[in-house]
């Protein structure tokens, strides 16, 4: 054959792309009839065509606003394969999470359900944006260990990322985000 091969395919081979509004043609054109009685899913809609700047937007207010009060700020995590092996965790907030069994006090914001777990175990301080955690253990009765030292009672220490931390005899691993 020639250069002037009536080959379709090797018209394609060097043929540009087809331009949006041709291919949203052939697609149209390519749709099966609907099935009476069956759902037709709606047309593809046609390319935006270019339009008028949008509306100018007032700035947001500065300052807190009532909302951002509500708002809790995520610092990390602690998780727990002692349970099952699919893991459980906790998400730690900015600010003081008090860590406790169960159940047993109101105003925890970390349950653990381990009966070694006293009712307020421990306090676990979060800054977020640098993520930075501290615990604390208020004076537990079975201690909170940082990997396999007991921490001092009323006395912040500094957990990183990976580090395991155990409340009485229940083990979790800090994440730290």
């Amino acid at each position: 054959m020639g250069a002037h091969s009536k080959d379709p395919s090797a018209f394609a081979a060097t043929a540009p792309p087809p331009t949006n509004e041709e291919f949203d043609r052939q697609y149209q054109q390519n749709q099966p009839a609907p099935i009476p009685g069956t759902y037709a899913p709606p047309p593809m809609p046609a390319a935006p065509q270019p339009s008028a700047p949008p509306p100018a937007v007032a700035p947001a207010p500065a300052g807190p606003t009532v909302a951002d009060a509500s708002l809790r700020v995520l610092a990390g995590f602690l998780v727990s394969y002692e349970t099952t092996e699919l893991g459980v965790f906790w998400p730690i907030y900015q600010g003081q999470n008090i860590v406790g069994r169960k159940g047993a006090a109101p105003g925890l914001d970390i349950e653990v359900d381990h009966p070694t777990t006293s009712s307020r175990h421990a306090v676990i301080h979060a800054t977020a944006r640098p993520g930075k955690l501290r615990v604390e253990d208020p004076g537990s009765t079975n201690g909170t260990f940082l990997g396999e030292h007991m921490i001092e009672k009323n006395k912040s220490h500094d957990l990183r990322d990976g580090d395991a931390v155990r409340f009485g005899g229940f083990n979790v691993i800090v994440k730290i985000i």
